[in-house]
């Protein structure tokens, strides 16, 4: 689980990736919607810590 922080907004969220074997690669490479102003951002340049 990652600690991920929003660049607009700055509020911090929760991220659970999905498990390895489903097929999913790197998770660094995924977008996020922010759930408080639903701006996307990259997950790799926000993560605060991994949980």
């Amino acid at each position: 689980m990652l600690l991920l922080e929003c660049p607009r907004c700055h509020n911090r969220m929760k991220y659970q990736p999905a498990k390895a074997g489903s097929g999913d690669g790197d998770v660094f490479k995924k977008v996020k919607k922010c759930v408080y102003c639903n701006f996307s951002f990259n997950v790799n340049k926000s993560v605060v810590q991994k949980l």
